[in-house]
């Protein structure tokens, strides 16, 4: 047996908990692959392939109908194809068959819902879900509703030939037309999936938590990013993945991962069996020299005033890898001096205010959020030279707020700390959030 392979089947025996992350190549191993031009995507949507010369699912999906009735024909004819008549395959079983009993969630950016229908309802989907829709004149306010029932009455009188307007699902509160709830501009994330997801993770964090991932390629930094994140500020964590031709393993969690260069499925006949079938198989790489104790602690702690939810170690630095920035109410991030230009966007839960300070003697704030009623932006820019500190707006409920970061792969990754009165001189109006948001003198 292949060494790699035994150390890994036995992080999965000794885990106490799977933490699953999963993107397109699962989705593909399912039978489901968004992107691809093939006859089943004639055999799918019909002759509205041809009408609307639809590449592929996707493109079917976003595509903006000029016949109200055809978008819903589409919507009905995907979702019955892919959800009604779905049954998990081979690789969900094995998956179910990996968890076993274990306590586990499910992190993905896949839309079709196969992980709930197979029974897998620990569940964080993080672009939402084709049979889920909102209203389309107020997403936020009306709520959400479950379309799989439309959807399949849609679909027969669509196959009848007896569709019309008044079939289309409206929102039980003004009558406008419902439409997807997945990502964009007025996409609503599932508030009861991101607590059941914070409280997991605050659970498990600390414990021996296996991070599986599937299908999930080194450009996807939606889920990779933050999952590899949270492996490298969580010492008995642990990180799998598989991903047929390219894997992405930091060098800072190298020696608590294993890279399966494979398909889903091989891999996963490998670590049930043990057999060794000839899969590239990367690492666990030789550990590296650890911090002490005390270099651990005062390292965390400076790093936790400034990102709150950077609760990293081994010297992992925000040039190696986007940052994903949580507060809350009892944890801000203070003010820090941005020592080269960066670019920060909204992720998760509650709004989030950023306070800045530019060196021309400017103050503005932005509001990073969804809901452009209050004038929030999905992400914004902050020149060199500017000094922020970033609060949740606590405006959703979620208790917490996440944002992400990128920072130049050149940057020095040094924490810039201004003096407390030097900023109370040059912005005496600001006194209170000075106060409140700067650390030092």
């Amino acid at each position: 047996m292949h060494k790699s392979i035994q150390i890994a089947q036995q992080w999965i025996k000794d885990s106490d908990a799977v933490l699953v992350t999963a993107s397109n190549g699962f989705s593909i191993t399912e039978g489901l692959n968004l992107f691809a031009t093939d006859d089943k995507l004639h055999e799918v949507l019909g002759g509205l392939e041809q009408t609307y010369h639809l590449q592929n699912l996707l493109a079917a999906i976003s595509y903006d109908y000029p016949n109200e009735l055809d978008k819903w024909r589409v919507y009905a004819r995907i979702t019955e194809y892919y959800a009604g008549h779905y049954q998990p395959g081979e690789v969900m079983d094995a998956l179910k068959a990996i968890i076993g009993d274990k306590p586990y969630f499910i992190w993905t950016s896949n839309i079709d819902h196969h992980f709930a229908l197979a029974g897998l309802d620990n569940l964080l989907e993080l672009e939402g879900n084709w049979l889920e829709g909102i209203c389309s004149s107020h997403p936020k306010e009306h709520g959400t509703y479950n379309l799989k029932e439309q959807l399949h009455q849609i679909y027969l009188k669509d196959q009848q030939g007896t569709l019309q307007k008044n079939d289309i699902p409206k929102c039980d509160q003004c009558g406008a037309p419902l439409t997807f709830n997945m990502a964009g501009k007025d996409f609503q994330m599932n508030q009861n999936q991101v607590a059941a997801f914070g409280n997991f993770v605050q659970r498990y964090q600390d414990k021996r938590l296996l991070v599986l991932e599937l299908g999930i390629g080194p450009q996807n930094q939606m889920i990779k990013a933050p999952s590899m994140q949270l492996v490298a500020g969580t010492e008995n964590s642990r990180y799998i993945t598989i991903n047929k031709g390219q894997l992405n393993i930091p060098t800072v969690i190298a020696d608590r991962s294993i890279g399966f260069s494979s398909s889903i499925l091989d891999a996963f006949e490998e670590l049930r069996t043990g057999k060794d079938l000839g899969i590239k198989i990367e690492g666990p790489a030789k550990a590296q020299p650890k911090l002490t104790p005390e270099q651990k602690k005062a390292q965390n702690e400076t790093i936790k005033l400034f990102f709150p939810s950077y609760m990293v170690m081994h010297g992992i630095r925000p040039g190696e890898l986007t940052m994903y920035l949580t507060t809350d109410s009892q944890h801000q991030s203070h003010f820090h001096l941005v020592e080269q230009d960066q670019t920060w966007m909204y992720s998760l839960g509650d709004a989030t205010v950023a306070h800045c300070f530019t060196r021309d003697g400017k103050y503005y704030r932005v509001h990073l959020g969804l809901d452009k009623s209050k004038k929030q932006v999905h992400g914004f820019y902050i020149e060199a030279g500017t000094v922020v500190a970033f609060e949740s707006l606590e405006d959703s409920g979620a208790g917490f707020a996440q944002i992400s970061g990128s920072f130049p792969e050149n940057a020095s990754n040094e924490i810039l700390i201004p003096k407390k009165e030097n900023l109370k001189k040059g912005f005496p109006q600001y006194q209170e959030m000075i106060e409140r948001l700067a650390v030092g003198d």
